[in-house]
């Protein structure tokens, strides 16, 4: 399941769940931002981002797939974002999905700490059973299918009268669909709410929605698979630079695919479309 994008958006609007995650008390005010570190171009998942300068920014990494390196990056990451901001302390945290991923690298794991997402869901769920952001995630880390799916329309209903309920219900439905393969956008809608969804006006849209993401996504796959054939592996930047491009973006690098003669030419033309 990627889930990167997701996780960014909702921990964009809540960065106080990242301290609940840490079992640790959050430095508010603060931001949750997604950063690049022009000098290396190095996309952070994400740093937490403390008002009070006295407080350390937060280098956050997602690592929710088997990784050799994560460790290494999340390091650099750390003293690329403390060169920015010289005067501050900076810390890094990985926020592992399961144990199993962490490698535990000598002596990388006194440098970041690591967080374990399913543990830390079930203790803020235990300490905290109204808590959103372990209901949000079940259908990532929850092995009970038919658990996940009695539960979906409560959790649904609970998010319509939150703060930005209708970022975080559309991050709820993407992690409920991409559990539930199997099942067509209809099927969805109703194990979220009940309805039958060509008969309603959100419904239509939802699914207008959708189809226009997967055409999206479509192109980009295989514009992708083109690059590759003419011109080698393309970077992990370039790659998911490619994959997060809108429609009218992919447009103009299918007008352009067969033009690039390096994955540099490739990558320029990427950053000038920024």
């Amino acid at each position: 399941m990627d889930t990167d994008a997701q996780l960014y958006e909702l921990f964009r609007d809540h960065p106080e769940w990242i301290a609940d995650m840490m079992n640790s008390p959050f430095p508010e005010p603060a931001v949750f931002r997604s950063v690049t570190i022009k000098k290396s171009e190095r996309r952070l998942d994400g740093l937490l981002i403390p008002k009070n300068t006295k407080k350390p920014l937060t280098v956050v990494e997602f690592q929710l797939f088997p990784s050799k390196d994560i460790y290494y990056r999340a390091t650099e990451e750390r003293i690329a974002v403390h060169r920015l901001h010289p005067n501050r302390k900076v810390e890094a945290i990985i926020f592992f999905a399961y144990r199993k991923l962490d490698e535990q690298p000598k002596p990388w794991i006194h440098v970041v700490k690591a967080v374990y997402l399913d543990e830390q869901m079930r203790i803020l769920s235990q300490r905290y059973p109204e808590h959103l952001l372990p209901q949000l995630l079940a259908p990532v880390f929850e092995k009970d299918d038919a658990l996940l799916e009695a539960q979906a329309a409560k959790v649904y209903k609970k998010l319509s009268s939150t703060r930005h309920a209708r970022t975080l219900r559309v991050i709820y439905t993407s992690f409920i669909s991409s559990r539930f393969k199997n099942k067509s956008a209809k099927e969805i809608t109703a194990m979220l709410t009940s309805l039958d969804i060509t008969q309603t006006r959100a419904g239509r849209e939802w699914i207008a929605m959708g189809k226009a993401e997967g055409k999206t996504l479509g192109k980009a796959e295989t514009l992708l698979r083109i690059l590759q054939k003419r011109l080698g592996k393309i970077s992990k930047d370039s790659s998911s630079q490619i994959q997060h491009l809108d429609y009218i973006q992919l447009e103009k690098l299918e007008d352009r695919v067969l033009d690039f003669a390096s994955t540099q030419e490739l990558g320029k033309w990427l950053k000038a479309l920024k």
